[in-house]
Parts: C-alpha cells; sequence; structure tokens
C-alpha cells in the first residue's frame, strides 16, 4: 500500500505539473502558475504541496498565494493521465480585485463543484480603486466552495473579518 501511494513521486515533475494545471484550468476555470518549490505529500492523504503560485485571469495576476495544496483521488496513482484532484486549498493568498475583477469569487460558483472542493484558508483581499490605491481589506478566515446535493445548489461558505468586524 505504501509504496502504491509512492508511485506520483516517480513521475516527471513538469509533466506532473503540466497534467495539475490542465486539470485546475478545465475543473475550476482558474490558470495557475507555479513559480517554486513543487511536493509530493502522501500523509494524511495524497497531495501536491506547491510553494509560491499565482492565479491569472484574462492574462492578469489575481492572486499570489504563498502555499497551495492539491489532494489528488487514491484511484489511479498508476497512471500520471488518470490522477484526478479532489480538493484544492489555497493557503494565505492574496487576492487583487477592483471594479473589472470584483466578481472573481462568484465566477467561481459557476464551476462544476460536484466532485471537487475548492477552500481558502487564512486569505486577504486586497480592493483597489482605478488608481491602484487599496480602499479595503477583507481578511478571509476560511472560505469553502462546494455543491449542497439535497437542494442541488452550489454554495460559498465564507468566514471573514473587515475593518475588524467580523462576518
Amino acid at each position: 500500500f505504501l509504496s502504491y501511494l509512492l508511485i506520483p513521486s516517480t513521475f516527471n515533475r513538469s509533466e506532473i505539473k503540466a497534467e495539475l494545471k490542465s486539470q485546475l484550468l478545465s475543473k475550476f476555470n482558474l490558470d495557475f502558475i507555479f513559480l517554486e518549490k513543487f511536493d509530493y505529500n502522501f500523509l494524511p492523504r495524497p497531495h501536491f504541496v506547491i510553494e509560491n503560485s499565482s492565479i491569472k485571469k484574462n492574462k492578469i495576476n489575481i492572486s499570489d498565494i504563498k502555499k497551495l495544496k492539491i489532494y489528488v483521488s487514491l484511484n489511479n496513482l498508476f497512471s500520471l493521465k488518470k490522477i484526478k484532484i479532489n480538493e484544492v486549498i489555497l493557503e494565505n493568498a492574496k487576492f487583487n480585485l477592483n471594479k473589472k475583477n470584483s466578481n472573481f469569487f462568484l465566477d467561481l460558483l459557476e464551476n462544476n463543484f460536484s466532485k471537487n472542493k475548492l477552500k481558502i484558508n487564512n486569505s486577504n483581499i486586497f480592493y483597489q480603486d482605478i488608481n491602484g490605491e487599496v480602499l479595503f481589506i477583507n481578511k478571509i478566515k476560511k472560505m469553502d466552495f462546494f455543491v449542497d446535493f439535497q437542494n442541488l445548489t452550489k454554495i460559498i461558505y465564507s468566514e471573514n473579518e473587515i475593518f475588524n468586524i467580523p462576518y
């Protein structure tokens, strides 16, 4: 079982990056740029950890992410092309939003989350005016995107803080 879990560590790193980027783009419609350290861990469940990555939307940098965790399914670890993403967690991200891209989080709801989860933890949203000056900072403690199968609705659950007031 342990050797089965370690199989992804033998794959070519550039091929893994390309496959993960492709799946992230198709499932979440997000263009991730992996900048630095890229590791595979199998505990507590198989996942890839990418440090210092970013998200681009329409060729504009939306977010800088300190740590990105991509959890993969236990099924099909033998084949790189058959690895499936189960959950994506963004930690310590800085989102730079303005009037043009202020619907970024609502646009994420348009994606199919039926088999995938997206979580954002301990991050900040910097909302900027036309001149690029920060108007306010919204602190995201925890944000989850998922599907409620009973009501068949897509949900964002978020615990935030703005001006030191939790909401």
